[in-house]
């Protein structure tokens, strides 16, 4: 009856996390025209976000 979550911390492999931490992404704006940051390379939800193509990284921006 007592059973126990274990929840596996997030980890990605050493490029993938290289190639993340080399931008800086952000949300798309709210209505208060902030953005918020985001750290695909630290946080999973966040890492999910920048697969599901929500996040937009400032360097990116500035290429265009």
């Amino acid at each position: 009856m007592n059973q126990r979550v274990i929840k596996t911390k997030f980890r990605l492999p050493r490029k993938t996390k290289k190639r993340l931490k080399k931008d800086f992404y952000t949300y798309p704006k709210s209505e208060r025209n902030t953005y918020l940051i985001a750290w695909p390379y630290k946080y999973e939800k966040d890492y999910i976000a920048y697969k599901k193509g929500l996040l937009r990284g400032l360097k990116e921006k500035l290429i265009k």
